[in-house]
């Protein structure tokens, strides 16, 4: 009777320890294949960040102007001045009547305060003053109006007139250029425009520079199609602090966009959590049987590393081949287990 019990009980344990073994829970994951990675190159022209054509607000005969197309002016410096001297004068004319109706409105008020004055009397004191103050503040931004001073740091890119010339309100004078970043627009197909949507930056060169590459940052992608309805626009900015790239300097950018189609040829993609190694046996995998729910280790050759923690596997595993991801160090060969491929 003892011996029957301990036999059951023996019994017992091994299949309970069989169950344990069965429902060993793993994660895995599915290989994929590694896209082929496509490289377009699109045209573009560089142009200024900033253009503008300054023009005095004021008219008059040019007294200061040594400008040349080409010369650097930080943000307000003067770049040109209109002869201010009729301007100092009706600036003068107009401080003193301001000064007279201002005194004299003083006066009026104190004396309206006390009743001793008629209503008609403060109003008209009071308007007269406050044109006296319009016309003055008009002569003092007139005469500070003769001054052209560069809105932002840049270049000179064109110059319209001549020292001496009079010019009129408004005219323009130069177009005033900002080339401490490039501004690159460059006509894309709608693939790239899509793709794009996830870069931050692309890789651009010059005609000039054909062996240097510079990394601009996307600013911004149209949201529709330009006007031949084939094309977006994508904009990129590219710093230029030291001015040496010049606008209007001729390019290519070189965009990056997956294949339509796999490239087996490429290898399988899967996480590198699932790659194990050991000296003996090289790098290696633990393969999932999808119909037996068993393990098996299988020597595999890597390739490269690939964003978001995966890596190449150019032999040895196929697309569409279940890999183990986790209990990696507890498998073993023909070992079944409950696969989890949340």
């Amino acid at each position: 009777m003892l011996l029957f019990s301990l036999a059951a009980l023996l019994s017992s344990c091994a299949t309970e320890g069989n169950d344990k073994k069965q429902d060993f829970i793993v994660k895995t994951t599915q290989a994929v294949p590694v896209l082929h990675q496509e490289e377009k190159e699109f045209s573009f022209i560089a142009q200024p960040f900033r253009t503008s054509e300054l023009s005095f607000r004021v008219g008059g005969p040019i007294d200061r102007f040594d400008v040349y197309a080409g010369n650097r002016y930080k943000q307000g410096s003067i770049i040109a001045e209109i002869d201010p001297r009729d301007f100092r004068i009706r600036k003068e004319r107009a401080e003193a009547i301001y000064h007279q109706a201002k005194t004299e409105f003083e006066r009026i008020q104190k004396l309206y305060d006390k009743g001793n004055i008629s209503a008609s009397t403060y109003e008209k004191a009071k308007a007269d003053y406050t044109t006296a103050k319009t016309a003055f503040d008009t002569a003092s931004y007139e005469l500070e109006d003769t001054r052209l001073i560069a809105p932002f740091n840049g270049y000179v890119g064109e110059v319209y007139i001549e020292k001496f010339q009079d010019v009129k309100a408004t005219q323009p004078v130069i177009s005033f250029i900002d080339i401490d970043q490039l501004k690159l627009e460059i006509y894309v197909t709608q693939d790239i425009a899509y793709t794009a949507q996830a870069m931050d930056t692309i890789q651009v060169r010059f005609d000039a520079q054909p062996d240097k590459v510079y990394k601009a940052q996307i600013a911004e992608i149209s949201k529709g199609t330009t006007r031949n309805n084939l094309s977006y626009l994508l904009t990129a900015l590219l710093p230029n602090k030291e001015g040496k790239l010049l606008a209007g300097m001729s390019g290519k950018a070189k965009l990056n966009h997956p294949s339509k189609t796999p490239d087996i040829t490429n290898g399988v993609a899967i996480p590198q959590t699932a790659l194990c190694h050991r000296p003996t046996e090289g790098d290696y995998l633990w393969v999932v049987d999808a119909n037996t729910q068993q393990v098996n280790l299988r020597k595999v050759k890597k390739g490269d590393l690939l964003p978001d923690g995966y890596v190449t596997i150019t032999e040895g595993l196929r697309p569409d081949e279940t890999v183990a991801t986790s209990g990696l160090r507890f498998l073993s060969d023909g070992m079944k287990i409950n696969a989890d491929n949340k």
